[in-house]
This record gives structure tokens, C-alpha cells and sequence, in this order.
């Protein structure tokens, strides 16, 4: 059949393979550009921000420890306060031949009060505790922010990445059914080297670029369904204007690395590894873990004012009756102070004091393993960044290129009568796999700058 390629209709007819396959070549989405156009036309496209800023805000358990907070702030109002005074009412010696009040003379009704105090400082410590633990809350509100953020961005990149596929694939399909259309034509029609292996490529390449575009609209439903337990507001029985169950429509393209973002990454660069360790320790939940330790250290000093006296003051009046006579009987005035001594307690005091100091290393150990934890994960986070940079830098000014020229070669030869259809095919297809990888570098080159944002917080903590 390679002999009827130099009469006039094949050379029009390759002619016509070459200029509809140029065509839609060029048609194809470079990473660059993302997607030209959103999967859905109309609504406003869910932007990262809009992400993060509903997902804090829709976040009941800030709700939660603004409660605690609160809660323990008004512990501590009250923690300094005096144990209530007990007051008493009775009736002493009273004669039981006759239970006659005025009797005998030791018969008396009294009034007493009582009034307890507190061991040395403890009041005052207890007071300092709920206000120490209740500092804890705005750390561990800044953390749950971050990680809200950083848990909202990754689901959002997983959908973006999605979406831009399908729309990847989606630009490269028409390439292959035009290529299946003109092969059919010229098999049909015996014009040409073209075979029905050709039409067979093209049919299954068409059917695994039908598998891929379900698969990765599958992928971005999932990511979205992820998502929307962040969109979702339990305030108001209802979910926000993105309904996670419709196909929301993501923004074309992925926003440059912000300043802050930028100055976070260079502090590998020009900062040590001690100094690192200082920027990890400022970290809301490193610090959450030193005020609990503070938290644990007073619990300490509590437990040492067992080791003190407790006292005890009471004071009463008996009144007596007067005599059967009408000869009257004087009252009494009673005073009195008691004190504990810790004489056979000393044991479980001690018991305690050991307790809460170990406790308290326990702490601060699990705060020297958290910044090691974060040190070594900003670590690994930089390095994987610095990889993708590499690796993206590879395709966008190597891979793809030399894929895009290979594609071409592929298309000359075969119009030329000097390569075979599956190579047409292989190349479209390798062109698009680049892209899709590319694709991937982006997508986790920003992950990994959000797990920097989040282990290397530069912004302020001290203030909601």
C-alpha cells in the first residue's frame, strides 16, 4: 500500500493528517496556563483563600476553647476564696430526768462558728493554675487554625490537581479522535499505509483517555466530599454557598509563592540549625506545650503546701438558763484554734510531691520531642521542595520540550511515509503524560511550602 502514498490524493490527504494534528497540538493546555478553561461556567470559582478563610471560620472547636477559656477564668475569680464558715446550733447537757433547761447548770444552748484556712499558699496557687491552663487555649487556637489550613489547602490542591487533569485529558482526546477519524478514512477508503492495528491504537487510546477523565473527576468529587466537613456550618444547619455536592468550579491557575512565603523558605539559607530550633520552638503548639508545663509546675507548689499546717479558728456562746429559784446563771464565751500537723501523712504527701515533678519532666521532655519532631519535618519539607524545584525546572525547560519536538518527528515521519501510527500515538500520549507530572511537581511543591507555613510560623501568636 506504501506505493499509492505518492499519488495526489494521499499527499492530500497526509497533508490534511499533518495540519488537523498541528492544530490540535497546539490546542493542548501547557502547565503554565492550567486549565484555559474551568470545568463549569458559571459561579464564582472557590479560591484557596475563600477555602481557608470558610474553613476557620466554620470551625466549631474554636468555639469549644473559647468556652474552656472562659470557664477557666472564672474558676480562677473565684479559686482565692475562703472555705464557707460552719455555724452551729446545739443543746448541751441536757438532764434526761426530766430534760428540764434550767435544771442543772451545765445545761446550755450554743451558737458556734467555725473557720477553715487553706494550707500556706494554696488558694493563691489554685488561682494561678486555672489562669496558667486557661493561657493555654489561645496557643492551641492558633494551632487548630493552622491546622485547619493547612488540612483545607491540601484537600483544595487534591481537587485542583484533579480538575486541571480532566481538563488536560479533555484537551488531548480531540487529538485522537481526529487522528482515529483520518486513519478510519484512509483505511476505508484504501488511500494510504494506514491499518486496522491503527484504528484498533486509536480506539483503545480513546477508551483509556475516557478511563482517566472519570477517574480523576471521581478524584476531584472525592477531594471536594473531603473538603466540604470544612465548608460545613453546624451554626447554621446548613453548609456555605459551595455546595460540595456540585461540580464547583476551581480557578485556573495556582497563585505565585506569596513574600512571607518566600522569606520563609530563604531562612534555610541563611539561618543555622540552632537557630531553626529557636523558630520551630516559637511554634503555637510548642509553646502550648511550655504553659503547660508552667500549668504542672504549679501543681508542683500546690502539692508542696501539704507539707504545711492547716488552721482552724472557732469561736462559740452558750447560753444558760436561770435557776428554778429565778437566781441567773452567767454565759460562756468559747475561742479556740486547731492545726493540723502532717505526722503520719508525710509519706503520701511526699508520694505526691514525687508525682507532680515527674509529671512536670514528662512535659517538658514531650516539648523537647515536639520541636525535634517539627525540626526534622521543616527539614524534610525543605528538601522535598528543593527536589520539585529541580524536578519541575527539568520538564519545563528539558522534558517537555524534547517530548513536544519528539511529537512533531513522530508526526513528520509518518506523514512522510517514514514511521508508523503508533508512534503518532505514543508521542501524544508521553506529551501528555508530561504534562500530567508537571502537574503533580506544582501541586506538591505547594504542599510542601503549606506544611513550611505551617511548622514555620512567622506571623504573630499573641494576639486572636
Amino acid at each position: 500500500m506504501r506505493n499509492i502514498f505518492s499519488t495526489l490524493d494521499t499527499a492530500h490527504l497526509r497533508k490534511s493528517i499533518n495540519i488537523s494534528l498541528r492544530a490540535n497540538i497546539t490546542a493542548c493546555v501547557v502547565l503554565g496556563n492550567a486549565i484555559s478553561q474551568p470545568i463549569t461556567a458559571t459561579g464564582t470559582p472557590l479560591s484557596l483563600s475563600d477555602t481557608i478563610k470558610i474553613a476557620v471560620q466554620n470551625d466549631d472547636w474554636l468555639l469549644k476553647s473559647q468556652s474552656i477559656e472562659k470557664g477557666l477564668y472564672a474558676l480562677s475569680e473565684g479559686a482565692d476564696a475562703l472555705p464557707d464558715p460552719v455555724i452551729s446550733l446545739s443543746v448541751l447537757n441536757l438532764p434526761s430526768n426530766g430534760f428540764a433547761f434550767n435544771q442543772e447548770e451545765m445545761t446550755q444552748l450554743q451558737v458556734a462558728a467555725s473557720q477553715q484556712f487553706p494550707r500556706g499558699d494554696t488558694l493563691k496557687l489554685q488561682q494561678e493554675k486555672y489562669k496558667t491552663v486557661a493561657k493555654e487555649q489561645p496557643l492551641l487556637r492558633f494551632d487548630r487554625k493552622a491546622k485547619i489550613a493547612l488540612r483545607a489547602e491540601e484537600l483544595w490542591l487534591d481537587a485542583y490537581k484533579a480538575q486541571t487533569s480532566y481538563q488536560l485529558v479533555e484537551d488531548t482526546r480531540p487529538l485522537i479522535q481526529k487522528l482515529e477519524e483520518i486513519v478510519s478514512t484512509s483505511y476505508a477508503s484504501s488511500v494510504g499505509s494506514a491499518g486496522q492495528q491503527d484504528i484498533i491504537r486509536a480506539q483503545l487510546e480513546i477508551m483509556r483517555l475516557r478511563d482517566r477523565l472519570i477517574e480523576l473527576k471521581t478524584q476531584k468529587v472525592v477531594s471536594l466530599k473531603k473538603l466540604s466537613q470544612y465548608l460545613f456550618n453546624s451554626r447554621t444547619s446548613g453548609v456555605t454557598d459551595y455546595n460540595p455536592s456540585s461540580d464547583i468550579q476551581l480557578p485556573n491557575k495556582l497563585t505565585d509563592i506569596s513574600y512571607i512565603d518566600k522569606k520563609r523558605i530563604s531562612l534555610f539559607d541563611t539561618q543555622s540549625n540552632q537557630e531553626l530550633i529557636q523558630l520551630v520552638s516559637m511554634h503555637p503548639l510548642v509553646r502550648a506545650k511550655a504553659q503547660q508545663v508552667k500549668g504542672f509546675e504549679v501543681d508542683t507548689q500546690i502539692a508542696k503546701q501539704s507539707l504545711k499546717p492547716q488552721y482552724a479558728v472557732n469561736a462559740s456562746y452558750s447560753f444558760r438558763d436561770d435557776t428554778p429559784q429565778g437566781t441567773s446563771r452567767a454565759n460562756f464565751y468559747s475561742v479556740g484554734i486547731s492545726m493540723s500537723i502532717p505526722l503520719f501523712s508525710s509519706t503520701k504527701q511526699d508520694a505526691e510531691i514525687s508525682n507532680r515533678v515527674q509529671t512536670t519532666e514528662a512535659v517538658k521532655t514531650e516539648k523537647r520531642l515536639l520541636i525535634r519532631e517539627f525540626l526534622a519535618t521543616v527539614n524534610s519539607a525543605y528538601a522535598d521542595y528543593n527536589g520539585l524545584c529541580e524536578r519541575i525546572n527539568i520538564y519545563e525547560t528539558g522534558i517537555i520540550p524534547q517530548i513536544k519536538q519528539q511529537t512533531q518527528a513522530s508526526l513528520n515521519a509518518y506523514t512522510n511515509d517514514a514511521g508508523n501510527f503508533a508512534e503518532v500515538v505514543r508521542a501524544q500520549v508521553s506529551e501528555l503524560d508530561a504534562q500530567l507530572t508537571l502537574l503533580g511537581l506544582e501541586v506538591a511543591k505547594h504542599k510542601a511550602i503549606a506544611t513550611l507555613r505551617y511548622y514555620l510560623p512567622l506571623e504573630a501568636h499573641t494576639h486572636e
